[in-house]
């Protein structure tokens, strides 16, 4: 049973390492926006340190990979039986295909156009902010989801 509470515990720190990174980034970039329009210099600071945080992601990713897998194998496939379980993989599924598809996407593509320094770069860039927003505000909710999910299993 010790076994168990440890991967539950490793299972828990790195959920909360992956929600919180993705916290931190989304004021960051609620920053780097406020700051994009007078104080371009120090708005690409924030946006250079918002860059090295999705390492942190990564590596709350893994551990929470690592220690489900190991959860499921201890309880010989009980917990992976269960609704919440159920509801809780998928929203897992797509928090990640929503960082794939959305998130890496628009990160890239508002980091090249800071770096390029293009000439209608306030447009450019502006028309990127309401999808990074919305895209941390998805990502933010299915992480309360999941949280929510851990706390009260239903079945």
């Amino acid at each position: 049973m010790s076994i168990f509470l440890t991967f539950l515990m490793l299972h828990l720190i790195g959920l909360v390492l992956m929600a919180g990174t993705t916290l931190i980034n989304f004021v960051n970039y609620q920053t780097f926006w406020k700051l994009f329009e007078h104080q371009n210099e120090k708005a690409t600071g924030v946006l250079s340190i918002t860059a090295r945080l999705p390492r942190l992601i990564g590596i709350g990713a893994a551990l929470l990979v690592c220690t489900g897998i190991g959860m499921i194998a201890l309880t010989h496939g009980v917990l992976a039986q269960q609704l919440w379980f159920r509801i809780k993989f998928v929203l897992v599924l797509l928090l990640i295909a929503n960082n794939i598809f959305n998130g890496r996407e628009l990160e890239t593509k508002l980091s090249n156009m800071i770096s390029g320094n293009a000439s209608d770069l306030s447009s450019q860039a502006l028309n990127l902010k309401d999808r990074l927003r919305t895209y941390y505000l998805l990502q933010l909710g299915i992480f309360l989801i999941i949280i929510f999910l851990s706390a009260y299993k239903f079945n």
